[in-house]
């Protein structure tokens, strides 16, 4: 293991991946993107190792996994503020789920009858 083969590297960008995953699991977006700095630093660093294949494919299933994980937050966010937007505008319902995991409908309730005068 020679200085610059990148193992410390390796293993301190696994690590910060892990602690991505983390971050994005528990919603924490702001933690996630305070560590973009020291992933940079440690992606450059990276280009400049030596690594094995395999290191390398264990590193890129992680960041891979960890971009999956956070394009499912971004369209989980995209819907909400799809539903805000409806409710705002004024839309009949809101398809809900109840403490019993059950769809339900909150907001205003369309009457069968019309009302003339």
């Amino acid at each position: 293991m020679g200085l610059f083969d990148g193992h410390g590297t390796g293993a301190a960008l696994a690590d910060l991946l892990e602690r991505e995953k983390a971050l994005i699991l528990s919603g924490d977006i702001d933690g996630v993107a305070r560590l973009s700095h020291e992933k940079e630093r440690l992606m450059s660093r990276l280009a400049r190792a030596r690594f094995r294949r395999g290191e390398l494919d264990r590193l890129r299933e992680k960041a891979n996994r960890n971009n999956a994980l956070l394009e499912a937050s971004a369209r989980g966010f995209k819907a909400v503020q799809d539903q805000i937007s409806a409710l705002a505008k004024g839309s009949e319902t809101l398809k809900i789920y109840g403490s019993d995991g059950n769809r339900a409908a909150m907001g205003r309730k369309p009457t069968d009858f019309n009302k003339r005068a």
